[in-house]
């Protein structure tokens, strides 16, 4: 039929004659720009003529190639040229690489050639003329025709009445296709669907209930109220913020060697979460997202106290970052182009880093489209960035100002009364000359006990020592050969970059003070000009960044000071990392020091010196409250320049400036006490230069001036008050962001090659909508955050509706929501498309307003079977005559376990840490670590969070089918809803097991095949269980057996042992740590330390945890998986719960396993694990009844096989249990004593103490285990074989065997068997198993 058609347009072309005039027009309009666009780059006669094939003009075009002639004017609809743009021959298609071009483009050709090809292109193009022909221009214009390109129609709707726009739009399509759009699903089908829409989660018995009853008077209003209900629902934000996530790629970590965390990542999916919920509008979020700290009046979260927009432009620093790349621009060219391609896919669906090395190849992109948006975003450098309020993190600002002033006028007021020279002469007997360069007495020192000549001779070659250092001093600063950095000076300062809040937008002049927040010392420090973080306090954060600057054979140093936790390095092209060749550094606390960093591996690349408090490092972030640094001068030298140092005349200038030299001692007295006043009056008036803030710093450390509250009682009041306020600043919260530098056009790199760099290209948008660039003295990223928005730009808003609709019909209008342009898909209904993106803008870009506009639809409450005229004629629903049958994501899948589990955690909506995968949270909370992705959530499809993902592969492979039925959180899930319904009548509780997992009731067949299913599986639950009792009496027989050959000779063993007057044997049983309190906190194997916390002590060689203390180990740098965990233990009390004795756990305390008492039962030991996940009863146990009074020793044996077995004092402590072991990793897991996990918390310590406590790295046996409780009364079992006659040996091996095999096959056994299984269990689990419970119909 279609070969047929296609031959007759032929033959009824060939009919047509167009005249020698129409024949040149239509080639010129028709046929030579789709030559030129997109046959000429390989195929031409200039510079390539792939296959030997040349089409740039006639003679070639006749001529063929290779593979002959590409025309034929005999069968005109067999020419090559034509097959080959039809796509039919494999191998050989045009465009290469690209899509088929329009039906209506190829009936262009197939008309040309039936006519005779009329070709005036009678000799080869000259290069000028080819160039000319194919210019970017041209091709641009040509390719701006693609509909993407073209301005959004403002399309008029029916004004049928009761006819939504959307179905009317819908069903045109529809009925012109043949076709009806389907009637409404069944109801309770369209609240699942809706409730999944929306919410991500299934509906309760109790909602369907009520939506069946309104919809009974009608659908329509059923689904107006239920929508509204949803979304004003916290779980509205928690769904969406999902697919949005998807879109900007989040991660948790950067992934690479190491796989580091992105700080703070976690407050960008809270953020989305609660923009979505408060239906922030998408233009809003799309500023926050590009620059959201850079917007005039950014949005204020009055209740939790943050500017919401600055943690937008976190979404830039879900980059992949490698471990030390020594090509550091490569590396900076490949995580600014994933940041290129993300924010182009997911606001515009263009792919734009298509046109790295290129124009793009499709689209209206030219490469310097590519490099205008590169020297945007490339400028930012990875920071932290403050999120609070400004208003409300700076509060006490003004209070701690006025009170350090008060401090300052108290301590001038008690130090103009001091007695310099009588103190001086007193601090003859408290100090010894020193080596410290400044230190300001240093002269007293060396002077005072001199006389006469050699009193002179001593100061003048002190004199000549401070004018040689002077005159470095001042060549150090001078030099113009080199960059320098005097950070006191604000015209410097006002260059470097800064974050935080401990960093004002001026530098500090000399004289600036911090203060000491406890003990009895007033002053901490008092400053040279610099910069400084901690002048109110060292909660005060800060992050400080050099100017660019090209990188030098030599040595860049800066001096710096602060506590050892800050951090001080520099950055290659933005790397943030530190590795083998990115040194990093910290400073002293006491002085000034100087750091060097040697260069010349990176001579002639660019980057910038970096200085943060701990917790800002862009990603090797700490956790310290408390850190701050000091810069006051940062260069480049040579290597034969000599090495920076303190110089004395930093310090003693001002004592080596009298006309007279000092004659003696007693001169010299007075000189010191004038210079030191002199530095007092300087410092009170706020004309104190840097040497005499050096030196009342150094009078101040020496004791010459009072510097405590009891030596200046005035100021106590003051002191007191100042740290009360200081007390309630809390440290600034952060969240990933960008710290801009100045800014500069990018270079081009000819074909991508970053060592290749052409033409510089200005900052600015898509040339296809606006080629004009951006100021000059504007970064850029405001600008292109605006662009985006603008009314003429066409992507924006049709891309978001797309997504939007994408997500609720299961397929976007534009089928490839990342992706508008000639790669992607044209849309189903691009009428509709340009009226919604209309819509949106018009409604204020409401995301909500839009999806409650989209779900009242006809066509969302359409049923999803589609009719059999559908199938045949719009196979793919393009026309969505019916819903699309859809598969849920793997976070609803998980998330719905976990609801009907009746074990999900719905508080807490948008708060907190991303969580472990035990965690009881939405999946929507769980850490996203991309080398180390959750199997569950992989296995249905999550996407690798390393680029865009509009629409998630939906694949179908047995992982799928094996994980539902095997998988322990999906077997738990089964469990807990099944004991959820154990009581009642039988098909009541099926009924209702029905309707929460699947929304609907059963019909009367599912009943009886479910009641069926259940007696099936009863009665082999109870065949298993005898054969397990079976198995069981013959092990304890066995064991008898066994026992009663073995007993008497260990017996007897030990008696001998007993009476024998040799030294008793020690058995080691190689702990691989081990700790004896009263030996100290080091263990007594490597060496590892427990760190005592919050009041924890070490007493009469106990370790003392009550009253909050408890102690933490540092890293382990070991590896454990089998394992067993031992300490003696005496409580405070019996009725205290869930504390821990000891634990092994990963750093955060996210994962772990414990000794624990009586959290699940009271007065009961117990294995305890993260969420429970290995945590089972010690089944018929007996309640502790001594430990109150005495020490007692428990111990927990994890074997190989995920056996788990409790001891109390030797002996076996209830039942062992079967589960899986976690494999803690060298050196990122600690221990710790007496708290249940990490962070500690009033309801996971313990109250009492511990004297001893081993882990081996190994299942100890029972009679090891007993050798620990009873040392003296331990027969090795060596030790008893050997004492049997060959006899006896012959029937204890042959026993043994028969109870090795048989304990194999109870293992395997127990394994599937469970304790009080749920009679409902097996039903639970098939229901999970049903397609209907993970799709959605």
């Amino acid at each position: 039929m279609r070969q047929t058609l296609h031959t007759l347009i032929i033959l009824s072309l060939s009919i047509i004659q167009l005249s020698a005039f129409d024949q040149a027009e239509f080639f010129e309009s028709r046929i030579r720009p789709v030559l030129a666009e997109n046959c000429y780059e390989c195929h031409n006669s200039i510079n390539k003529s792939k296959s030997g094939l040349v089409l740039d003009f006639k003679g070639g075009m006749v001529r063929g190639g290779e593979k002959g002639p590409v025309i034929s004017f005999k069968k005109p609809e067999e020419s090559l040229l034509l097959r080959v743009m039809r796509h039919e021959i494999n191998n050989l298609k045009m465009p290469k690489g690209g899509p088929k071009l329009a039906d209506s483009i190829i009936m262009d050709f197939e008309k040309w050639i039936s006519n005779g090809a009329y070709d005036p292109r009678e000799k080869p193009p000259t290069a000028e003329e080819f160039a000319k022909e194919t210019s970017w221009e041209k091709i641009r214009e040509k390719r701006k025709l693609w509909w993407s390109f073209q301005p959004i129609r403002k399309v008029k709707t029916s004004q049928a009445r009761n006819e939504h726009p959307v179905d009317h739009f819908l069903d045109r399509k529809i009925i012109a296709a043949g076709l009806k759009p389907n009637e409404n699903a069944e109801t309770l089908s369209i609240l699942r669907r809706l409730s999944y829409a929306l919410t991500g989660l299934p509906p309760s018995i109790e909602q369907q209930n009520r939506f069946a009853d309104t919809s009974a008077e009608s659908i329509q209003q059923a689904v107006n109220e239920f929508s509204d209900e949803m979304l004003n629902s916290p779980q509205f934000g928690e769904r969406w913020a999902r697919h949005w996530m998807d879109w900007v790629r989040y991660a948790d970590s950067h992934g690479s060697e190491g796989d580091p965390q992105i700080p703070n990542a976690f407050r960008y999916r809270n953020y989305l979460i609660r923009a979505l919920n408060e239906d922030v509008s998408f233009d809003q979020l799309v500023l926050e997202h590009i620059a959201g700290d850079l917007i005039e009046k950014p949005r204020i979260n009055n209740a939790l106290a943050i500017n919401e927009s600055a943690i937008g432009t976190a979404q830039l620093r879900f980059v992949l970052h490698g471990f030390a790349p020594t090509d550091a621009l490569d590396e900076h060219v490949r995580f600014t182009d994933d940041q290129i391609d993300t924010v182009t896919k997911t606001f515009l669906g263009l792919t734009v880093s298509c046109a790295r090395c290129h124009h793009h190849k499709f689209d209206a992109i030219s490469q310097d489209d590519y490099y205008a948006l590169f020297g945007i975003l490339s400028n930012g450098r990875p920071a932290q960035k403050v999120i609070d309020d400004p208003s409300v993190i700076n509060q006490y600002n003004n209070d701690l100002t006025s009170l350090k002033q008060k401090i300052k006028n108290e301590l001038v007021q008690s130090w103009m009364k001091i007695d310099i020279e009588h103190e001086l002469k007193n601090s003859n007997k408290k100090s010894s000359p020193s080596d410290e360069t400044l230190d300001f007495l240093m002269p007293w020192k060396k002077l005072n006990s001199l006389k006469d000549q050699e009193f002179s001779k001593e100061w003048q070659r002190l004199k000549k020592q401070v004018e040689e250092s002077e005159n470095r001093l001042v060549s150090r600063r001078q030099n113009s050969n080199k960059n320098y950095w005097n950070l006191g000076i604000q015209g410097t300062y006002a260059k470097w970059k800064k974050s935080g809040t401990g960093l004002n937008e001026h530098s500090s002049k000399a004289g600036q003070f911090s203060l000491n927040f406890k003990g009895e010392e007033i002053i901490h420090n008092i400053m040279p000009a610099g910069v400084f973080t901690h002048l109110l306090s060292t909660k005060q954060n800060g992050t400080l960044s050099s100017p660019r600057f090209k990188f030098e054979k030599g040595n860049l140093w800066i001096r710096v000071i602060g506590d050892k936790s800050a951090t001080v390095r520099y950055s290659v092209w933005n790397y943030p990392r530190r590795g083998t060749v990115y040194p990093k550094s910290s400073p002293e606390p006491t002085a000034e020091k100087w750091i060097r960093f040697k260069t010349d591996y990176w001579a002639g690349e660019t980057g910038y010196l970096e200085v943060t408090t701990n917790r800002d490092h862009p990603v090797e972030a700490g956790n310290t409250e408390r850190s701050w640094f000091g810069v006051t001068e940062a260069f480049y030298a040579s290597h034969d320049e000599s090495t920076p140092k303190d110089e004395v005349s930093e310090i003693l200038s001002p004592l080596f400036t009298a006309s007279l030299p000092p004659k003696n001692s007693q001169e010299l007295a007075i000189i010191y006490a004038e210079v030191s006043k002199d530095a007092i009056k300087a410092w009170k008036n706020n004309s104190i230069t840097d040497a005499q803030a050096r030196i009342l710093n150094s009078l101040i450390k020496q004791g010459i001036l009072p510097n405590s509250q009891k030596e200046v009682p005035t100021s106590k009041n003051s002191v007191l008050e100042y740290r009360k306020f200081e007390s309630l600043l809390k440290a600034p919260r952060l969240a990933p962001g960008l710290l801009d530098g100045e800014p500069f056009e990018q270079t081009l790199f000819e074909r991508g090659n970053h060592k290749k760099p052409a033409h510089k290209v200005p900052r600015r948008f898509l040339e296809a909508i606006d080629p004009t660039p951006y100021p000059n003295d504007s970064i850029g990223r405001l600008e292109f955050a605006e662009d985006l928005l603008r009314e003429d730009n066409p992507f924006t808003s049709r891309v978001m509706v797309n997504r939007i609709w994408h997500h609720l019909f299961g397929h976007g209008i534009v089928r490839t929501p990342d992706n508008f342009g000639r790669l992607g898909e044209k849309p189903s209904h691009p009428e509709l498309l340009d009226f919604l993106a209309t819509k949106f803008r018009e409604d204020g870009w409401s995301i909500k307003s839009m999806i409650k506009f989209l779900v009242t639809t006809k066509a969302f409450r359409a049923s999803s079977k589609p009719s059999a005229k559908a199938q045949q004629r719009d196979p793919n629903n393009l026309l969505l005559s019916h819903a699309n049958l859809r598969r849920l994501e793997a976070e609803a899948i998980h998330d719905s376990m976990l609801s009907l589990s009746g074990r999900i955690k719905l508080d807490r909506v948008a708060e907190g840490n991303s969580e472990p995968s035990s965690s009881l949270r939405r999946s929507v909370y769980r850490q996203m670590k991309r080398n180390s992705l959750d199997p569950f959530l992989s296995v249905f499809d999550a996407p690798v969070p390393s680029s865009t993902k509009g629409r998630r592969d939906v694949t179908n492979v047995p992982a799928q089918s094996l994980t539902l039925m095997n998988d322990p959180l999906v077997i738990r899930a089964a469990r807990e809803f099944s004991n959820l319904h154990r009581n009642g009548d039988l098909k009541d509780r099926i009924s209702v097991m029905f309707r929460n997992s699947l929304g609907r009731n059963p019909t009367p067949n599912e009943i009886k095949q479910s009641m069926d299913y259940l007696t099936v599986s009863d009665q082999e639950s109870a065949k298993q269980k005898n054969i397990l009792l079976g198995l069981q009496e013959k092990k304890l027989k066995l064991s008898q057996e066994i026992a009663k050959l073995i007993d008497p000779v260990r017996e007897k063993l030990i008696e001998d042992k007993k009476s024998s007057k040799d030294p008793i044997k020690k058995y080691p049983l190689d702990p691989v740590l081990q700790w004896n309190f009263e030996s100290g906190l080091k263990d007594q194997i490597l060496g590892l330390k427990a760190n005592l916390k919050n009041g924890a002590t070490v007493e009469k060689g106990r370790l003392i945890i009550r009253k909050g203390g408890y102690a933490v180990t540092d890293n382990l740098p070991i590896e454990i998986n089998e394992k067993t965990l031992s300490s003696w233990v005496q409580l405070d009390n019996l009725n205290q719960r869930a504390g821990g004795v000891i634990t092994i756990q990963n750093l955060n305390g996210g994962i772990f396993d414990s000794i624990v008492f009586a959290e699940k039962e009271p007065r009961k030991w117990m294995s305890g694990s993260n969420g429970f996940s290995r945590t089972k009863s010690f089944h018929s146990a007996p309640p502790e009844n001594l430990a109150h009074n005495q020490l007692v020793h428990i111990a927990i044996t994890y074997s190989p096989d995920g056996k788990i077995t409790g001891y109390r004092n030797g002996k076996r402590y209830g039942k062992p249990y079967t589960t899986n072991l976690y494999k803690y990793q060298k050196n990122k897991s600690v221990l710790s004593f007496g708290v249940r996990h990490l962070p500690a918390s009033r309801k996971r310590l313990l109250r009492g103490s511990i004297s001893q406590a081993s882990v081996y790295d190994r299942a100890l046996t029972q009679s090891e285990i007993h050798a620990i409780f009873h040392p003296n009364s331990y027969v090795s079992l060596k030790e008893v074989e050997k004492s049997l006659s060959s006899e006896e040996m012959n029937l204890y091996t042959k026993l043994t065997a028969q109870l090795d095999s048989l304990e194999k096959k109870l293992r395997e056994l127990e394994a599937t068997e469970v304790a009080d299984k749920p009679d409902l269990e097996d039903l639970a689990l098939a229901l999970f198993n049903m397609k209907e419970f993970i799709y959605l119909k």
